[in-house]
This record gives structure tokens, C-alpha cells and sequence, in this order.
């Protein structure tokens, strides 16, 4: 089922619904009003890896001090 977000013309709330069906009669959670306006789907993109070792972040995923000097994310 595929989730669409809205904004409601009377209250303003802007929400994520899932739907059964694209054609689906929808309505605001908040006022229960039909007078929805479907929004442009947001998405994330990942333009780079994540670097291999610490040294590169600015906190350590092992939640250790380590300086930047360790391999922390490195896999052995």
C-alpha cells in the first residue's frame, strides 16, 4: 500500500496516509475534512559512502575516543 502526503485546506495539518488504492477517498486525522491537497513525495538520496575508519568523522561510531586514529568501521 502506498503512502501519499497531504495538507489539509481547512486545518492546515499536513499528514501521511496510507492508501489501499491511489483513487482512495482520504481524510484530515485532525478535522476529518475530505478537502485535501496531495504534496510532492519527499525522498533521501545517498550521494557519498561513509568513510571506512574514524578519522573522517566527527564521532566515532563505537562510541569510544579514539581520536580519528582507529579503523572503527572498517571490517576485518
Amino acid at each position: 500500500m502506498p503512502i501519499f502526503n497531504y495538507k489539509c485546506r481547512q486545518c492546515q495539518t499536513e499528514c501521511e496516509l496510507l492508501q489501499a488504492r491511489f483513487d482512495s477517498a482520504v481524510e484530515c486525522p485532525n478535522c476529518q475534512s475530505a478537502d485535501l491537497e496531495k504534496l510532492p513525495s519527499r525522498f533521501a538520496a545517498v550521494l557519498h559512502s561513509a568513510p571506512r575508519s574514524c578519522a573522517g568523522r566527527e564521532v566515532c561510531p563505537s562510541a569510544h575516543n579514539c581520536s580519528g586514529n582507529c579503523h572503527c568501521g572498517e571490517k576485518r
